[in-house]
């Protein structure tokens, strides 16, 4: 089976963030909610290094392993997607995912929030 992936070469990212915001322009993503993001790792030190992240699509995925409605599927090229109709915005997968893919938009007042919101 083959498994789309977005590849980002850390040796080119300058931390210009044209990948969040094509991401944002491609998939009119909402105000507040970014699907990618670029990450620095031991930022100001030698060695340091920019990632773009976002969803990894995991194999195994720990969000999907913890949603209490089962609003997660994977497709045939292994890539990991969600129902926002079933979606109850409880935040577990939140919680669980190690890449902090997964984001919620502000609905109100009083840290209200929606339903869940990530890459596809």
């Amino acid at each position: 089976m083959a498994r789309m992936k977005f590849l980002c070469d850390a040796d080119r990212c300058i931390e210009c963030n044209a990948c969040v915001t094509a991401c944002k322009n491609e998939n009119e993503v909402p105000w507040g909610i970014n699907r990618r993001r670029v990450v620095t790792l031991n930022d100001g030190k030698p060695g340091e290094r920019s990632v773009s992240m976002a969803c990894m699509h995991c194999t195994d995925a720990p969000c999907a392993a913890v949603c209490p409605v089962n609003c997660f599927y994977t497709t045939a090229d292994a890539v990991v997607l969600h129902s926002k109709d079933l979606c109850i915005g409880c935040g577990y997968c939140f919680y669980a995912c190690p890449f902090g893919a997964p984001q919620y938009p502000k609905v109100g007042n009083f840290g209200s929030r929606g339903k869940m919101d990530k890459c596809t």
